[in-house]
């Protein structure tokens, strides 16, 4: 038995959590004996099946396996390596470059695992050492997101082009421009509607009062007397309705500053849904012009401070500052062809199946960790 020991967050509906309960169902599948020892934080619920949260709770403990890799999926500034082992970290940044102390703890790591192109290269250039770094995408479960799921009932859909997006309500994600683009581009006469599925991570919101007040804020400082419709959701989805959450719409935007990976879109192309995002960072792997669109960058920025955590780790980097003017243009250009929107989207579909699933992920995964154990 292949013996593995994961230090993860487990049960929020985090990135990093995502991606562990991922890569652990998809490991005991291929023959792995896992044990977790979960570290969550305080992020909103991910709202998993009993079973499967019964199959997971099961996989915990509170001690490492005695032999065996450890795998530690978190931010690289958590990385505890366990003496005398096997340690492997997996994580990812959104910027361009990397904190010191990420760097000292990825050089104390035997592998370091990153999702993309972008972050081999910017966890290179801030100096973490190249034999470390191994490029591990995170796969989609293309038998979960995948485009005869039942979309998910919209109260205000009512025939519109729905756009969708699905974000931590965090400035990185730029849902100031998504919004702005959106009333700037668009009225209530228009056939239109965008549904944002968020979370405010600093603290927790089931009614989104604070986004709704933003949107309010905003539509009065641009004095606009009839602005077109827009639907929050930020109670949380269970498991089961996330994949409808993506067959709810036409087309999934995402203007942000910058992404490890971007799992949201690659959901979403998966489920034959094209994506409309920014033309820089890590889901550049996997976002084009055959499967979607490229928000221009109008040039990096230093990133500001906010006042929340992660001011830490961006501090002396920078990410895209996305045009607006290309948000706009993009999101009328798939109102007004949605065929080509369709297309798009089929062929999303194609590309994800083959190169971008769970399968692909946990054969990349399992190459890695054999040589590991020849290497003994």
């Amino acid at each position: 038995m292949k013996q593995l020991t994961v230090f993860c967050p487990l049960f929020d509906a985090s990135g990093y959590a995502e991606a562990a309960r991922s890569i652990i169902f998809a490991l005991i599948a291929d023959g792995y004996e896992i044990r977790v020892i979960p570290k969550d934080g305080n992020k909103l619920d991910a709202g998993l099946p009993a079973l499967q949260k019964q199959k997971l709770l099961q996989l915990c403990g509170t001690s490492v396996f005695p032999d065996g890799p450890i795998i530690h999926i978190c931010a690289a500034q958590f990385f505890l390596p366990v003496w005398g082992r096997i340690n492997i970290g997996m994580t990812m940044l959104e910027c361009d470059s990397l904190p010191l102390n990420w760097v000292t703890r990825c050089n104390l790591m035997d592998q370091v695992w990153v999702p993309s192109t972008f972050n081999e290269q910017t966890f290179l250039g801030s100096g973490v050492r190249q034999e470390k770094i191994k490029v591990v995408p995170i796969g989609v479960d293309v038998n979960r997101f995948h485009p005869e799921v039942a979309p998910l009932h919209l109260e205000r859909d009512h025939g519109r082009f729905v756009f969708l997006s699905n974000f931590e309500w965090i400035p990185r994600k730029g849902y100031n421009l998504l919004l702005r683009a959106f009333l700037e581009e668009f009225t209530g006469s228009d056939h239109v509607l965008l549904v944002i599925k968020t979370y405010d991570g600093s603290g927790y919101d089931s009614i989104g009062t604070r986004m709704c007040r933003y949107w309010n804020e905003m539509v009065d400082s641009i004095n606009v007397s009839d602005p077109p419709l827009l639907q929050f959701i930020t109670h949380g989805l269970s498991y089961e309705q996330i994949p409808s959450f993506y067959r709810a719409g036409f087309c999934y935007i995402i203007p942000t500053h910058g992404e490890g990976w971007n799992l949201p879109a690659l959901e979403a192309l998966s489920s034959g849904i094209p994506v409309i995002t920014t033309n820089w960072s890590a889901h550049l792997d996997f976002v084009n012009l055959e499967n979607g669109y490229l928000i221009e960058v109008e040039h990096l920025a230093s990133i500001p401070r906010f006042g929340i955590p992660s001011d830490a780790i961006y501090n002396g980097s920078r990410w895209a500052v996305p045009s607006l003017s290309y948000t706009r243009k993009w999101m009328r250009y798939a109102v007004e062809h949605p065929e080509e929107i369709k297309e798009k989207g089929k062929l999303a579909r194609q590309q994800v199946v083959r190169n971008w699933s769970t399968v692909k992920m946990v054969d990349r995964i399992d190459s890695l960790l054999f040589a590991i154990r020849c290497n003994g």
